[in-house]
């Protein structure tokens, strides 16, 4: 998955932009210069950057989507759930006309619309991006060996938990209960197996965290650093 939707979030009053992106190494160093540069098209994202100062910013990935998903649409679900409340820096409502919803003077195209074939075109541009090898190894160059400060994750996690987190008080489906509760073999690349009744058993006694476990549950491959390297899971 090499698309989705991602945050960039003040972690001193948890506020945020919300956004979509193909490639999320480049869309973060675009909206990061525009704002080092002060001229970022967000006038209330760019007001709190001058404020806090770029120290106070993280860029987040929120919600991952798989090639052939509409994500303007996917960024519109979102926008249309956060977007007026004091807690985020959007403006607009629908992504595919990002100044919709600015009032008057403040927008050069209030009242502008889309037409379904300009629609159409949007999404089958949206559908038809696929990245090359080529990018998929610079962006997974660009997201390794990436330090990232004890006090900046503990930040980040807080503004991602509890009612804060756009999971919080839904409801499983039973497929994802089921999926859960699968058991699960580990192999710990010596030969040697062991088999937990979960995932969450399998995290809890090998101290490793929910993505680590998905990714390698998904691919099928061994991990390849880290403490567990050379370790493999399946469900049993």
């Amino acid at each position: 998955m090499t698309q989705g939707i991602y945050k960039i979030i003040n972690v001193l009053n948890n506020k945020f932009y919300v956004g979509s992106a193909v490639n999320f190494s480049r869309r973060k160093t675009r909206h990061f210069s525009e704002l080092r540069g002060n001229k970022h098209s967000n006038a209330k994202l760019q007001n709190a950057w001058t404020k806090y100062g770029e120290a106070a910013f993280v860029f987040v990935i929120v919600e991952e989507l798989e090639i052939g998903v509409d994500i303007l649409a996917a960024e519109t679900v979102w926008l249309k759930q956060h977007v007026g409340k004091d807690y985020c820096y959007n403006l607009g409502v629908d992504a595919t006309a990002p100044m919709l919803g600015m009032v008057g003077s403040l927008s050069p195209t209030w009242g502008y619309k889309h037409t379904a074939t300009a629609k159409a075109r949007i999404s089958k541009t949206s559908k038809s991006r696929i990245q090359t090898e080529e990018e998929k190894s610079k962006r997974i160059k660009t997201m390794q060996g990436h330090f990232v400060a004890p006090s900046t994750r503990a930040k980040i996690s807080a503004s991602l938990s509890g009612e804060k987190n756009f999971n919080y008080g839904k409801p499983r489906s039973q497929g994802f209960i089921d999926k859960v509760s699968k058991a699960v073999a580990a192999s710990d690349g010596q030969g040697k197996q062991t088999l937990y009744p979960s995932i969450s058993e399998l995290r809890a006694a090998l101290d490793m965290k929910p993505t680590t476990v998905n990714r390698a549950l998904k691919s099928g491959c061994a991990i390849t650093r880290g403490r567990y390297t050379g370790w493999s899971f399946k469900y049993a």
